[in-house]
């Protein structure tokens, strides 16, 4: 049991979550300039109140970021950033600017990955946990089961209210676990 909590929670799993997490926020403008590109095309001016409008957005940003990766410093500082957060080999890695098509390529075939991979982790986690803490405190706070117009009856049966707190300490060690086996691909694809 320590062996599977030190791999879904250790030092180096957290530091890779981080990691992540910041992939994620290096996305975010690109998001919102897909989102601008997407908004006006599927004539909708609220991209972000519809899952498909998001995910486009997503794919028209990540083609962005693999342009942008192409600045001479991007992959300095990617190198930098895997080296300290991902515990990777300094050997492992190229710090210099990327010069030829070679280089280039995979600066921006890993730009783009990190970014991609970092958005969707980054996006779970902030939604999972504020659901998996209101299912494991869901049979202790009653306030909670009203209103819930998905799932109308059945937070009032035993059954669900007994199983809703191990339903949210599940997903809260799926997250977990995703964010690490990410963070692991990422680091060996370096």
């Amino acid at each position: 049991m320590t062996a599977l909590a030190r791999l879904l929670c250790g030092r180096r799993a957290r530091l890779r979550w981080v990691h992540l997490i910041l992939g994620g926020a290096l996305a975010m403008p690109y998001v919102l300039v897909g989102s601008v590109v997407v908004g006006p095309l599927a004539g909708d001016a609220n991209v972000f109140g519809s899952l498909r409008l998001q995910l486009a957005s997503f794919a028209i940003g990540l083609p962005l970021a693999a342009v942008t990766s192409l600045f001479p410093l991007t992959r300095p500082l990617e190198s930098w950033v895997v080296r300290s957060l991902c515990g990777v080999e300094a050997e492992r890695l190229a710090y210099g600017p990327a010069r030829t098509k070679g280089e280039k390529g995979r600066t921006a075939a890993w730009f783009t990955l990190h970014l991609g991979a970092g958005g969707i982790v980054a996006g779970m986690s902030l939604a999972v946990p504020p659901f998996a803490g209101t299912l494991i405190v869901l049979p202790f706070v009653p306030a909670l089961r009203e209103g819930w117009p998905v799932l109308p009856g059945v937070l009032h049966h035993t059954w669900a209210l007994a199983l809703s707190p191990l339903a949210g300490a599940a997903m809260l060690v799926a997250l977990a676990g995703c964010a690490a086996a990410v963070g692991t691909l990422l680091a060996r694809w370096a």
